[in-house]
């Protein structure tokens, strides 16, 4: 190569690189021009708001439902007590080593990986009172069995599902004592359920010990769990006679002035997507993080501290129990202080509320460390009962400011998503860590290596992700006034429903943020083009429509229904459908197949039968109905996508680059497919590199640049509008779609 040839090699390499810098640059000013949502103080729900006396809240959610529910807890304390007081005695009857009796203890752990996740979907689907009723009665059989375990798997067995009957806790009670009182007491409320607990906490291990101690023999400890489990059937009883409170009850109090009425036949929201859209709301994914730090700690404590009584300063089961009990009690006390500050604090600037839940968690790993340093028992328990008592405060705080950062329809995914967090990421592999650590270091060693830096981290990540609350708290009210408006909207006399509505939409990739505050109507039978220049977003709007993004912020509805947080597989069977450009087919398999492919969602008979009404639009394809796909000219494979998606019968079909990459005659063809669909009144969103091709074809263009809506009107006025056409021609050039 010539020196005159680097010379233009190196200068075009500069000039790409520039101008990849220059669009980088561009893209980022972009994102700096639109600011956070955060509303004033007095817009958000339980801010700025008058004291609510705790008489008052109790009052107004009834005694029956934060009694009957901190009952539960405090029955499950005493199961939970007597594994960790009884552990040594268990230890020694089914002769197994630290290790393996801590992956039992642990096991609690994976409950909330088995249990949770799929409860909070029963919670969301049916009356969380029944949900909890029936959890406790299971949870009664499952510790009934753990005493008559006579090994260490059917142990294991056991206590797995223990774990997953009260797997039920996080999802159901806290959502259910967020709905049943106001916000302004909501940290008080909480901290009575959270002290009945406490006070099952304390009693647990003086009745484990007790029976323990009153039975003789060496298996003595069978008789705890066998009496406990009577004590879960009234509870049980209790709980199925409750009266559920509304979801969101208090916020749309607050907020709106009253109760919403109840929306028609709302889609079950799907565990991934709901999932998806809790991590991106940004205070409660470093609260999320906090807590996984954190069970490394909240776990071991427990089962090894036992273990290191009975080893270090050689305390009986009965001794062990008295010492349990003296370190729980004063967390009741340390709760009736907690709560109320957290609640003014709360009320005065919800930041402050999460930065003194991140402080008390600190300070209570210091605590602990402190104590197992000490010399005697008594030293220890004191610095362990100050310790447990902060590590209370700041669970009981946090919970419910979490609740005000989740939107309702989300809280019970969000309470499952903390169990995954705390207990598999941190409790279980926490429980295993240290029992590893104390075979190798010893057990005050052990906890101390584990408990310091959980600690330390999580209350420092819980309070990092403070300075993100208001705005969190803010698009949860945005929310609300949205589907207000829309309620309000729908009441007028010409009021029109959507096929596809999109309101304040907002999406990233990673940290990256692609769409901007999208608004769009899509009506039945109408023919929208999508266009604007590359990098727009345009592809990235389709894939949040369709289920295969989801959004930050925002509200997706199809013909009025809420499908936001709706599966794409969900999408699909209620009429959305996507047809992707380029390569939607399988090469490697027949015509046939790729239409068995396409129709997968349905039974045998019904695949056929859409399968041939959908072939039949396409001649060609029915000619080559054993071709391999790969065989197929471009024009052909574009035919059988359009084939495969018509198999669901769309109620929007939603096509995005038609003519990519196909010859002109080819193009003609397929847009005749088009405009017959058209004809017969089927909805659809066309996004398309060509100008033309979208406007022959479309009622209405929207256009698009860096993420947000530019134009929205007639197509023909977009082509008159020099400015924007010219947009779309130049960024045809380029290659792809944001």
């Amino acid at each position: 190569m010539s020196a005159d040839a680097d010379t233009r090699a190196a200068g075009s390499a500069a000039s790409l690189a520039a101008t990849v810098l220059a669009e980088e640059a561009r893209r980022q000013e972009g994102q700096r021009g639109a600011p956070a949502v955060v509303l004033p103080d007095d817009l958000l729900p339980g801010v700025g708001a008058d004291a609510v006396s705790l008489r008052q809240a109790i009052r107004a959610g009834g005694a029956a439902l934060v009694v009957t529910l901190g009952m539960s807890r405090a029955i499950d304390s005493f199961d939970l007590a007597a594994i960790s007081v009884l552990a040594p005695d268990i230890q020694k009857t089914l002769h197994v080593s630290d290790a393996v009796i801590a992956a039992i203890g642990g096991a609690f752990g994976v409950l909330f990986l088995v249990g949770s996740i799929p409860i909070s979907t029963l919670a969301d689907r049916h009356p969380r009172k029944l949900v909890a009723g029936v959890s406790m009665a299971l949870w009664s059989v499952f510790v009934f069995w753990t005493g008559f375990a006579r090994a260490a798997f059917w142990l294991f067995l056991a206590r797995l599902g223990v774990g997953i009957s009260q797997s039920y806790a996080l999802p159901v009670n806290g959502p259910l004592l967020a709905d049943g009182y106001p916000i302004e007491a909501r940290s008080r409320v909480f901290a009575i359920h959270g002290g009945m607990e406490v006070a099952g906490r304390a009693a647990g291990p003086l009745i484990a010990g007790g029976i323990a101690g009153a039975i003789a023999g060496p298996e003595s400890w069978r008789w705890a769990f066998w009496l406990i489990a009577f004590a879960g059937i009234p509870v049980a009883i209790a709980t199925f006679l409750l009266k559920e409170p509304r979801r969101g009850r208090n916020e749309m109090t607050a907020v709106l002035g009253s109760e919403l009425a109840p929306a028609t036949a709302e889609l079950p929201v799907s565990v991934s997507v709901a999932f998806e859209r809790l991590r991106k709301i940004r205070s409660f994914h470093f609260f999320l993080t906090g807590m996984a730090a954190l069970g490394f700690a909240l776990f071991s404590i427990p089962l090894f501290m036992n273990l290191y009584l009975e080893d270090h300063f050689g305390l009986s089961a009965w001794h062990r129990g008295i010492f349990g009990s003296a370190i729980a009690a004063p967390g009741i006390a340390a709760l009736a202080i907690a709560a109320p500050r957290t609640d003014r604090l709360f009320r005065r600037s919800p930041p402050a509320a999460l930065v003194f839940v991140g402080a008390m968690i600190g300070a209570f790993g210091i605590l602990m460390v402190v104590g197992l340093a000490m010399p005697n028992v008594w030293l220890l328990g004191v610095f362990f009962a100050l310790g447990t008592a902060l590590s209370q405060c700041a669970f009981v705080s946090v919970m419910s400011v979490a609740n005000a950062v989740i939107p309702y329809r989300l809280r019970s995914r969000g309470a499952a998503m903390v169990g995954v967090y705390l207990t598999v990421f941190g409790g279980f592999v926490g429980a295993v860590l240290t029992g590893l650590l104390a075979e190798a270091v010893g057990r005050r060693t052990a906890m101390i290596v584990v408990i310091l830096p959980s600690t330390v981290i999580g209350g420092a990540l819980i309070a990092f992700g403070a300075k993100y609350v208001r705005n969190d708290i803010s698009l949860c009210v945005e929310e609300l006034i949205e589907e207000k408006a829309e309620a309000d909207r729908m009441q007028e006399l010409d009021a029109q429903v959507a096929a596809i509505q999109v309101r304040n939409l907002d999406f990233s990739y990673g940290n990256v943020q692609i769409l901007f505050d999208v608004n769009l109507d899509v009506h039945q039978g109408e023919t929208v083009a999508l266009l604007g220049t590359n990098g727009a977003g345009k592809s990235t709007l389709l894939r949040v429509i369709s289920g295969l993004g989801v959004p930050s912020r925002g509200v997706i509805r199809l013909h009025g229904r809420t499908i936001t947080y709706a599966e794409p597989e969900l999408r699909a069977r209620i009429g959305i459908v996507q047809l992707m450009g380029g390569n939607a087919v399988f090469g490697s398999l027949s015509v046939d197949e790729n239409m068995r492919m396409g129709a997968f969602l349905y039974d045998a008979p019904d695949a056929r039968r859409r399968s041939e009404v959908s072939l039949r639009r396409f001649p060609v394809l029915m000619e080559r109905r054993r071709s391999l796909a790969k065989d197929l000219s471009g024009g052909q494979q574009q035919m059988l996508a359009l084939a495969m998606a018509l198999i669901h019968e769309p109620e929007v079909l939603i096509i995005d680059e038609l003519s990519l990459g196909l010859a002109p005659v080819t193009v003609q063809g397929l847009l005749q497919i088009v405009r017959d669909l058209k004809e017969q009144g089927l909805t659809m969103i066309i996004v398309e590199q060509s100008l033309n091709v979208a406007l022959s074809i479309a009622d209405r263009a929207i256009f698009m640049e860096k993420g947000q809506v530019k134009f929205d009107g007639p197509a023909q006025e977009l082509a008159q509008r020099d400015d924007l056409a010219r947009a779309v021609f130049l960024g045809a050039a380029g290659a792809g779609d944001g």
